[in-house]
């Protein structure tokens, strides 16, 4: 396989401290759209020159509509072999248990991140914007199993730039963990957290993180990318908690600042009648596909309709980019591609061990990269 396997450590990159200081406060109107130059520096040209390479051969490999439209039709058997004809297929071949599909698509993701790792230049933070995810995900279920309210059955080991090792002794003594996951255990220590609270409160610097990364990397791409999730964040929660009834206290704790729609503004919004609402959201920056999310009339979706309308979301800024042909944006929406590849593949098989039908396994999924 083209793939590289076995690549393993840390980073290459010192981390800088995290400045969690409040982000500028951000316009509540409409922002200006992102103006891409048509020609890009040469030193970009040349510094994701070979990582640009690398992956553009690659893309002929990605899960394409044919491939997914048959896995939906076909049972589990048929799948894991319809999946043969591509590269993660390898993985999962004799897989027969939700654990055993988990176990074969962490490992895919594995050597697809290793991959990356071995393409990009020394100096990229690209490799760490997407692993953060994990460190991120694997601290907050250690931090809810020292307060015994979850196991530690949910560690992704083989995923992150931190072992689990080295996070379980940053929980007893922070001073082991780099930034920001110092701060974090800092700011749990003494305090009496509900698991939804300290949920909101790793989402939120995990959120932040990744906006400090694509600020330090330098790209105009990557902040916007980090700035959309930042509000597709705060409009879940948003919604949530207006389904909930929440009191506007909680919702401004939930929310993360650094998006281009101001908490302030969601703030404003969130009191108001539904159809008042609706009109200071259409002032906001995403007006047509913001209603689509949010849903209007009798058209208001589930929260898990929400997130697949917002990686439907994401999936069109990364649909967008391919027009670009050097620097970091080829590069991160080819793994991008490989991720969602990933949740999409881990839902039919699931939806076919629980015996869901073909209809209702189709209404979960997103769209694909190329189409």
């Amino acid at each position: 396989m083209a793939v590289s396997r076995g690549l393993s450590g840390r980073p290459s990159w010192k981390r800088e401290p995290l400045d969690l200081g409040k982000e500028e406060a951000q316009k509540p109107h409409r922002a200006t759209p992102l103006r891409r130059p048509v020609f890009k520096p040469f030193h970009d040209v040349l510094r994701y020159g070979h990582a640009v390479g690398r992956v553009r051969a690659q893309e002929r490999k990605l899960l394409m509509p044919h491939h997914v439209g048959r896995l939906v039709e076909a049972d589990f058997q048929e799948a894991l072999h319809i999946l043969e004809e591509v590269e993660m297929g390898d993985y999962l071949a004799g897989a027969t248990t939700a654990r055993e599909v988990d176990d074969g698509l962490t490992a895919y993701l594995h050597d697809v991140y290793a991959f990356l790792r071995e393409a990009l230049p020394k100096d990229s933070v690209l490799f760490e914007f997407f692993h953060c995810r994990y460190d991120f995900h694997n601290l907050k279920v250690l931090l809810k199993a020292r307060r015994a309210e979850e196991g530690e059955e949910a560690l992704l080991p083989r995923l992150g730039s931190l072992s689990v090792e080295v996070l379980k002794r940053g929980v007893e003594d922070p001073s082991e963990l780099p930034s920001p996951y110092r701060e974090v255990v800092l700011e749990v220590k003494g305090r009496e957290l509900s698991p939804q609270e300290l949920d909101t409160l790793l989402d939120g610097y995990f959120l932040r993180y990744h906006l400090l990364l694509a600020r330090r990397e330098g790209s105009r791409f990557l902040e916007e990318f980090a700035r959309t999730a930042i509000d597709l964040a705060n409009l879940k929660a948003f919604l949530r908690a207006r389904r909930l009834g929440k009191d506007p206290e909680s919702v401004r704790r939930s929310l993360v600042e650094g998006g281009h729609i101001s908490t302030s503004y969601l703030m404003e919004a969130y009191g108001d009648p539904e159809e008042a609402m609706l009109r200071k959201l259409e002032r906001a920056r995403y007006p047509s596909r913001l209603l689509e999310i949010v849903g209007e009339g009798e058209e208001k979706p589930s929260l898990s309709d929400f997130d697949r309308r917002s990686d439907d979301f994401i999936m069109d800024m990364l649909r967008a980019s391919r027009r670009i042909s050097a620097g970091v944006e080829p590069v991160f929406a080819f793994v991008r591609a490989r991720e969602n590849e990933v949740t999409m593949v881990r839902m039919i098989l699931m939806g076919k061990l629980h015996n869901l039908a073909p209809e209702a396994i189709e209404r979960m999924l997103r769209k694909l990269y190329i189409e």
